[in-house]
């Protein structure tokens, strides 16, 4: 249970920590074309893409800088990775559960058919 909720978590921190960095960190500013909410849309729009191992950013992102190289690196590692571990753990989990056991088969009655012939 432990493991699906670091799954499902691992994605969304992956995408809005660095998202919250670049919009506070002047080098993340710097790089935006519009300020304000559209800004805003071309950094988290960056980093969901990155997340998803896509790669494509608003037009008006310049992505070209060290400043998001490295953060949008980092995002892809953490996408394709990270979501690894836990399914994989999962996996393993399972797959060391003993089965259940089975339920003895239900033994129908036999009932006696006299043929009158």
């Amino acid at each position: 249970m432990k493991l699906a909720m670091l799954y499902v978590l691992i994605f969304p921190a992956a995408i809005l920590t660095p998202t919250a960095i670049a919009t506070v960190v002047p080098a993340g500013l710097s790089s935006i074309s519009n300020p304000g909410p559209h800004g805003f849309s071309q950094i988290l729009y960056a980093f969901t893409e990155a997340g998803a191992n896509n790669g494509s950013a608003f037009g008006g992102l310049n992505a070209n800088t060290t400043f998001y190289n490295v953060a949008i690196a980092i995002v892809m590692l953490l996408g394709r990775f990270m979501m690894a571990i836990p399914a994989l753990a999962i996996a393993g989990s399972v797959a060391a559960k003993k089965p259940p056991p089975r339920a003895p088969a239900l033994s129908r009655p036999t009932a006696s058919r006299s043929c009158s012939c």
